[in-house]
């Protein structure tokens, strides 16, 4: 029977050592696990993408990068779970010896699911480097610190990168090509691909590290309170969520080699799809706060609003600026209506982004500048 060579290939002489590892009567199956979490997540990912890209079509009213490029990921994620789950007719989540025979049949079934796994792994690669390459935008297009941006850059760098090699990797892992899948060609050379396998996933780790860490203290200096930068912090600090599945994905990776490949291949494939689709989400996220918070206004104002009881005695401001000297007695629901409207105000202040969608030049320095004088005129005037 066929299994992974340590050079990452296939070999149909595995080793007595290697076949007294197996239980040849195990007939237990993993397909449907193959189609439980592929089905969840392509829903998932249609969703949540369908519902950033509808924020931004009617609420915000705007379209950036970042949002073209995790729709893109969101697209190759979705393809990349189908050809898992066309797999499964051809034995993806079967132990090998439990294929049905003869033995030229067995191979043959297992060459597809191989060549289908080849074709989906080559759209992770992409779907993984849009997804990040949508997160660092996104960060360019809101944070104007030049010491953070240039983590960025090197960050997308990177990114591109591993994104570009694990594709090629991929595809010419074996020469010729059709090799990698396709273990009956005699006199083929393939480089260990399971030890790439092991690479990428750690600078991906890494990368992901940095893309969650890096911006929050930027996020927490934002001149609001405690618990709205708590608020800002969690919306874009769910990507920890993704970071943990990167992890679980690349221990998985010690199960690829061995002969029961269409067995012992759907963990590794299923955490690949799963830490996909929880980037997209995570980073879909936080463009939908302006449709979360139609959709359930007390939710998001519970969260944002100072501990100064039911009813506080402010100056009534007006629509060009001036103040009413005259205490006026405001309910709660009206203190956390005028915090959240403070919040989106910073927010976009802090996207810096012009009604044209074009980036503000504004330097960091007079950023600065007009938040001190900001924090001194709402100290004055206090609400």
């Amino acid at each position: 029977m066929p299994g992974f060579d340590k050079r990452g290939a296939y070999s149909l002489t595995p080793t007595p050592e290697e076949l007294a590892k197996y239980d040849f009567n195990d007939k237990s199956s993993l397909a449907q696990t193959v189609w439980n979490v592929n089905i969840t997540f392509i829903v998932l990912v249609g969703v949540v993408v369908s519902l950033r890209a509808f924020t931004r079509a009617s609420v915000t009213g705007r379209f950036f990068i970042d949002d073209v490029l995790a729709i893109f990921a969101a697209f190759f994620t979705i393809v990349s779970a189908t050809m898992s789950l066309v797999a499964t007719r051809f034995g993806l989540g079967m132990h090998v010896w439990n294929l049905t025979p003869p033995l030229d049949n067995i191979m043959e079934n297992v060459k597809h699911c191989v060549q289908l796994m080849f074709v989906a792994h080559v759209f992770y690669a992409a779907a993984t480097a849009l997804t990040k390459m949508s997160i660092i935008t996104s960060y360019l297009r809101i944070f104007p610190h030049s010491t953070l941006r240039r983590v960025l850059y090197a960050t997308g760098a990177v990114c591109i990168g591993i994104g570009i090699s694990a594709i090629f990797a991929t595809i010419f892992q074996c020469s010729p090509v059709q090799a990698a899948w396709d273990f009956t060609i005699e006199d083929s050379q393939c480089f260990p691909f399971v030890n790439f396998l092991w690479a990428n996933a750690a600078i991906s780790i890494a990368t992901d590290f940095i893309l969650v860490v890096a911006p929050l203290p930027y996020f927490w200096s934002l001149n609001l309170p405690v618990r709205q930068r708590l608020v800002i912090c969690f919306l874009f600090g769910v990507s920890l969520v993704a970071f943990a599945a990167s992890i679980v994905r690349i221990v998985t990776l010690r199960d690829v080699q061995g002969i029961d490949v269409t067995y012992f291949l759907v963990s590794p494939l299923n955490w690949t799809i799963i830490e996909c689709a929880l980037g997209i989400i995570c980073v879909s996220i936080p463009p939908m706060r302006p449709l979360l918070k139609k959709i359930a206004p007390g939710f998001l104002g519970s969260y944002v609003t100072r501990n100064t009881g039911a009813r506080t005695g402010s100056s009534k401001v007006y629509a060009d600026g001036s103040h009413d000297p005259r205490p006026q007695q405001r309910t709660q629901q009206e203190i956390d209506e005028q915090m959240n409207r403070e919040m989106d105000r910073q927010l976009e202040e802090f996207e810096m982004t012009e009604q044209n969608g074009k980036e503000s030049d504004t330097s960091e320095s007079e950023l600065v500048e007009i938040n001190e004088k900001r924090k001194k005129k709402r100290d004055a005037n206090p609400v």
